[in-house]
């Protein structure tokens, strides 16, 4: 006698489990399954690939043990397991350290596991590597506050009047603009030979510095750290890892007190001469990277063109290419900047684009909150489109309310579209303070493509000024430049010209209309209506250029012309007896 079993719930259930066991084996992201006290009970491939550490020298081990990186206080751990301990899912990132020695961050999301009561038996933990994205994120966030130290710095030096609070701001800047812990600026003592503090920012800068002895003397012990190798070597100097650099071995145990981990000591000249060097300290290791030390290097060249400048009392050759206020770019240096960029367009046969850019209603608010006001909120806005641009040499100041910009590469015009509405998107929502109050600025943009709209520089620059004009009066966000736009604004210009030309060569008429009375039938006044006459082609039509007498000004001009002339006229008549 025989019985039948119906096992397919149970098959169910095994092919259930084979495939929730396989998909956790195959996983990119590193799984891990540990007991209550974190001793590791199964990982899968991924976790070796991450760590390095096999299958078997990681079961039954403590998986803080075998990672931990001592990059984190107690304090994180202790609310790391009161967390998963309370059965709450824990989500964060951690420092980590591989089986060859190497860190690296992840994101890591600890579940607990429960039993049927409710009490917590086990843990999962899912571990994905975000080293490269971090490293991504640093870069990006340095690179930003090197920008905003440049630009910082940039208006500085055209404001100031003496050396001294040139180098006082310039360490500010880099503190409060550049998030450096500490700046401080050094100059030779021409009587010791001795570095002096010249200006100093940061936070407990004075106690560092207090009876710092830095000699230029090479074989001195005092002259054989970067701020002295600097300036006598005439180079940078980049103490990447300052605690263990032999550089700052004078120093070590003193920046270790105030937690500096990365120096730059950059020298500073006059006529091309090192006087000092300009030192900055920043609490990471290996701060420092290529695109970083080349902005700094830019940055430093700035602070000695302005030493020069300073010293003679001669300012005339930087304001002669850069805005006062913002630092930017004037439009003289832009259009030279631009004409480089051709070059460039040229040669790797692509496209470029010049963008101009409009503040709406900024006379407005610049009218009601006043012109300091409505220079730091310029300040701010050239603030913002150099960290969006990402370099300020692609940007100008070029009128009061007037900006530019330059993108030296456009493969596709649609890319370049969605890129502007994006940036145009983001500038309306940024919200500028200023004081206790909150700005939203609107723009427009008119923009013309190279070599499409001019071949030169100052031919581009007029186009999309012609585009901006067209993008005003029609109310769109931003507009490309039209040949037939061009060809209408030129004939403008032109008729302007020819106006001009009449008004000096007395070309306009005054012909008078009579006015009759109805009741009696006599005149009573006359009308003067004005007229060109064009000795080329004759009388224009008063529609065809009143306008632009009106648009230029010189309506103000013509029209006191008109009024003498129609007085003389009267006078005349009156003499001759004329009623």
């Amino acid at each position: 006698m025989g019985m039948l079993v119906d096992i397919t719930e149970r098959k169910r259930a095994e092919e259930s489990l084979r495939l929730q066991g396989a998909a956790l084996h195959a996983a990119a992201d590193a799984i891990v399954i540990t007991d209550r006290a974190g001793v590791m009970e199964w990982v899968n491939p991924a976790f070796t690939q991450l760590t390095g550490y096999t299958a078997e020298e990681a079961l039954g081990k403590k998986l803080g043990d075998l990672v931990k990186s001592g990059k984190h206080a107690p304090a994180f751990y202790k609310e790391f397991w009161e967390s998963i301990l309370a059965g709450r899912t824990w989500h964060g990132e951690i420092i980590s350290r591989r089986k060859d020695g190497r860190l690296f961050t992840e994101d890591q999301v600890v579940t607990p596991i429960l039993d049927e009561s409710g009490a917590i038996t086990h843990f999962v933990a899912i571990r994905r590597d975000i080293t490269e994205r971090k490293a991504a994120e640093n870069r990006i966030r340095h690179l930003n506050r090197v920008f905003a130290v440049q630009s910082g710095i940039n208006a500085l030096i055209v404001r100031v009047r003496d050396r001294d609070e040139l180098f006082r701001e310039a360490c500010r800047i880099a503190v409060e603009a550049g998030a450096f812990s500490m700046a401080w600026i050094g100059v030779i003592d021409p009587d010791t030979l001795m570095v002096r503090v010249a200006a100093s920012f940061g936070d407990r800068a004075d106690e560092y510095l207090q009876g710092i002895e830095i000699s230029m003397d090479a074989d001195s012990p005092l002259g054989q750290g970067p701020t002295s190798t600097a300036i006598r070597e005439n180079q940078p100097v980049w103490a990447q890892d300052f605690q263990h650099s032999p550089l700052t071995t004078p120093w070590h145990e003193r920046g270790a007190r105030f937690g500096w981990s990365a120096s730059a000591s950059l020298p500073l000249h006059r006529n091309g001469v090192p006087i000092g060097a300009f030192t900055l300290y920043a609490g990471e290791v290996g701060t420092f990277n290529d695109e970083e030390t080349r902005l700094l290097l830019e940055l430093v060249d700035h602070l000695s063109f302005a030493i020069d400048h300073i010293d003679k009392q001669e300012r005339l050759n930087y304001l002669a290419y850069y805005d006062v206020l913002t630092g930017l770019a004037n439009r003289s240096l832009f259009l030279d900047r631009v004409a480089q960029y051709m070059l460039s367009a040229v040669s790797g046969g692509h496209k470029l684009a010049v963008f101009l850019i409009d503040l709406e209603r900024f006379k407005n608010i610049n009218d009601s909150i006043g012109q300091p006001a409505g220079d730091a909120l310029l300040r701010q806005v050239a603030e913002w489109l150099t960290r969006n641009v990402g370099d300020a040499n692609l940007l100008a100041r070029v009128d009061a309310d007037h900006f530019a910009a330059v993108l030296p590469e456009v493969k596709q015009e649609g890319d370049m579209a969605r890129l502007l509405d994006k940036k145009m998107k983001a500038f309306l929502e940024h919200p500028f303070r200023l004081n206790d109050a909150v700005f939203r600025l609107a723009a427009k943009v008119g923009i013309a493509l190279f070599p499409d709209d001019g071949a030169d520089p100052e031919t581009l620059f007029k186009n999309a000024e012609a585009a901006l004009k067209k993008a005003k009066a029609s109310g769109e966000r931003y507009l490309l430049h039209t040949q037939k736009m061009t060809e209408a604004v030129a004939g403008k210009v032109t008729l302007e010209n020819r106006l001009r030309h009449a008004f000096d060569k007395e070309e306009f008429v005054l012909h008078y209309q009579p006015k009759v009375s109805l009741v009696s039938g006599k005149l009573t006044s006359a009308e003067a209506l004005i007229r060109w006459n064009d000795p080329r082609t004759g009388l224009v039509p008063p529609s065809l250029f009143i306008p632009i007498l009106e648009e230029t000004g010189l309506i103000y001009e013509v029209g006191c012309w008109a009024l003498r002339k129609a007085i003389e006229e009267y006078l005349r008549w009156r003499s001759a007896g004329l009623p």
